[in-house]
């Protein structure tokens, strides 16, 4: 991820909520993940709710185009945000035509989301009325449908009850026209050429060899100090030893043009 890119995510972090205590345990987080079935494809039947209320399918949301899937929490408070806005943005920079050569697909799993959550997210990170947005569909997914979906591709989410979050995947799912889940790319250091390489890779069909490499959790969790990490604060940190970094170099660069101008 580029300076700025990790810029922007700090900033768009900084509306997650206070710490709270955690409830999930080591193993149930380490339980969260891809890991994908041979095979894996999504059942594009299935049935799903758009933001309209109107009862739809994947089949229909893709119509046959390649796609990226982003399994998100509506009313998600971390990182759900961030990653459909650096999703935007990638496919924004891919070069590749919105609508031709992909469609985007956002498939919201907690039940008590509601669709003007849904819809004040992809407002908020993509625009709907932006190129990309226009090809974007948000979905909602009831418990069933949510479980059968994720289970065809291997995506493993825990809920946490006590807290009302998920702890799930940061992962962009690339499917073929056919819904066969063709590559799976990190949703925090995404850019337009891995999009553009993938999307054009699933436009032919082609699935890749899919290992289990997505750990980042939407979830915000220390598991080894039982108490929910601010990201915020560490990536504020970073971003703050940047830009102290880049002072000092600026203040050596006119020293030393000032000591050569002396001689």
């Amino acid at each position: 991820m580029t300076p700025l890119r990790f810029l922007l995510l700090a900033v768009a972090l900084a509306g997650s909520g206070a710490p709270a205590a955690a409830s999930l345990t080591p193993d149930q987080l380490a339980s969260v993940g891809v890991r994908p079935p041979p095979d894996a494809a999504l059942p594009l039947d299935a049935l799903l709710t758009d933001i309209d209320g109107h009862a739809t399918t994947l089949a229909t949301t893709i119509a046959g185009r390649p796609a990226i899937v982003i399994f998100a929490d509506y009313d998600c408070q971390q990182l759900c945000s961030p990653i459909i806005g650096l999703a935007g943005s990638a496919l924004k920079d891919s070069g590749l035509a919105p609508g031709l050569d992909y469609r985007l697909a956002i498939v919201g799993f907690n039940p008590d989301a509601t669709a003007a959550d849904a819809r004040r997210m992809v407002e908020g990170q993509i625009g709907l009325d932006t190129a990309v947005g226009r090809v974007t569909s948000a979905l909602i997914a009831s418990p069933s449908v949510a479980k059968l979906l994720t289970a065809a591709v291997g995506y493993h989410f825990v809920h946490d009850a006590d807290n009302h979050r998920y702890a799930h995947p940061a992962a962009l799912l690339v499917v073929t026209p056919d819904g066969r889940l063709s590559r799976v790319l990190s949703g925090l250091s995404i850019n337009g050429d891995d999009v553009r390489t993938a999307l054009k890779g699933a436009t032919h069909g082609g699935v890749v060899a899919i290992v289990d490499q997505i750990r980042s959790l939407c979830y915000g969790l220390g598991a080894s100090v039982g108490r929910y990490a601010n990201p915020v604060r560490l990536m504020l940190a970073a971003a703050g030893a940047l830009t102290l970094l880049a002072v000092a170099g600026g203040i050596g660069f006119l020293v030393r043009a000032g000591g050569e101008g002396r001689l």
